[in-house]
């Protein structure tokens, strides 16, 4: 601690209320203290705040009221840092480390967002604070983000790249199948790129050790089985749902054929009567004023008239209905067809993608080995070389002596 910190009244202050853990206090003093600042000074006070907290016991649950209450601005308080030069930017970072590790739910809300400001000096510091969290308890597990940290990967400012590649590394030490998976899809956006792909690799081959490659292939190995199992399970469904639609088939096919019999029985009735109606006549003669039908008969008539023609249309109405069912079912049938042709498509996909991964990985692995083989041939022939070194001073030391 400076001479001017141990001086400072509001820093005394400060320490004296911590020792009370009189907390809320201590926040209002730190607010009162910032408020008055320059902005020539704000930085310098911030700094002495943060790191006589850090010394001090309950010191982390003050800042992090000073940050849930914005008295301390995430955002604000690295555009202000992007001002000072390298050195102090990053000295006054190492303060926020280990409340990165402990704490990063203070910063992570914000990450995305600051990873997208105009400011270089910004991205780069906060890919430092993300380095921060991922070498603490918690693991960076966010998509999104990372897919952010990756895009970074083609930052204009070769320091920001430089940073994001040790993002890139500290999170996928945590997880590998995950960051591998997100540069492999971001490079292929830009199959041309050859210096992106150089740093994609760089950051793989850091991440992905033999012994990692066979965990990634599991992992897509499980991905892919579980994918068939689901493809299997809705090729199932569809097959179910057809055997229900030709059930409904058959089940409209069975009422068309009983409304066909309904109908023919109630022609024969009313050909039955018509029948009856002209053997009644011809066994009477039939006179001159007796050329009407009885009252009784005609009336019986009309009302078996009335009744087919009832029928009849209501017999042309269920007609109608059935036929409109046969084609929602032909339109259903259609639909499902479409859908388990859509979900092979899906599946043929799916596998070619795991394909072009499995190649990748084994390309990796392959050159992890070359890697490997030389570094081992390296060790050899150091060791032979140191051998034959040996043997010459020996062979010297002996000449020598003999000489002598």
């Amino acid at each position: 601690m400076s001479e001017k910190q141990q001086e400072n009244p509001e820093i005394s202050k400060i320490k004296d209320f911590m020792k009370d853990e009189r907390f809320d206090d201590v926040v209002n003093i730190i607010a009162l203290y910032l408020g008055d600042s320059t902005d020539e000074d704000y930085l310098d006070r911030l700094e002495d705040i943060i790191e006589t907290l850090m010394l001090l016991h309950g010191g982390r649950t003050v800042l992090r009221f000073l940050i849930e209450r914005l008295i301390i601005d995430i955002p604000s308080l690295l555009e202000n840092l992007s001002k000072r030069d390298s050195v102090l930017r990053y000295s006054f970072l190492l303060l926020l480390k280990s409340m990165c590790e402990d704490e990063c739910d203070l910063f992570l809300p914000y990450s995305e967002d600051l990873l997208n400001s105009d400011d270089p000096n910004v991205r780069e510091a906060v890919l430092q604070l993300l380095v921060f969290i991922a070498g603490g308890e918690k693991s960076i597990e966010d998509e999104s983000l990372i897919k952010t940290i990756t895009e970074s990967l083609n930052d204009e400012k070769d320091f920001v790249v430089k940073k994001s590649i040790q993002a890139l590394i500290a999170i996928g030490k945590d997880k590998p199948s995950l960051v591998t998976k997100i540069i492999t899809n971001y490079v292929k956006e830009f199959p041309e790129d050859k210096e992106l792909k150089e740093y994609a690799d760089r950051v793989l081959k850091s991440i992905v050790s033999v012994e990692g490659l066979e965990e990634i292939k599991e992992e897509e190995e499980e991905g892919l089985e579980e994918e068939e199992v689901e493809i299997s399970e809705k090729e199932l469904e569809l097959k179910k749902k057809k055997i229900e639609i030709q059930k409904k088939k058959l089940e409209l096919e069975e009422k068309e054929k009983q409304l066909e019999e309904q109908f023919i029985q109630e022609k024969e009735k009313a050909l039955k009567l018509k029948e009856d109606i002209i053997d009644h006549e011809a066994e009477k003669p039939v006179k001159k004023e007796e050329v009407e039908l009885p009252k009784k008969i005609k009336k019986i008539m009309k009302k078996e008239e009335s009744d087919i023609f009832d029928k009849e249309l209501e017999l042309k109405k269920k007609d109608l209905e059935i036929k409109k069912k046969k084609l929602e079912l032909e339109l259903r049938e259609k639909e499902i067809e479409q859908k388990a042709i859509e979900k092979k498509e899906e599946a043929l996909r799916i596998k070619e993608e795991l394909i072009e991964k499995e190649n990748e990985l084994s390309r990796v692995e392959l050159e992890l080995k070359e890697k490997e083989i030389k570094q081992k041939e390296k060790k050899l022939l150091e060791g032979e070389l140191e051998r034959a070194e040996k043997y010459f001073e020996k062979e010297e030391k002996e000449t020598n002596e003999k000489s002598t």
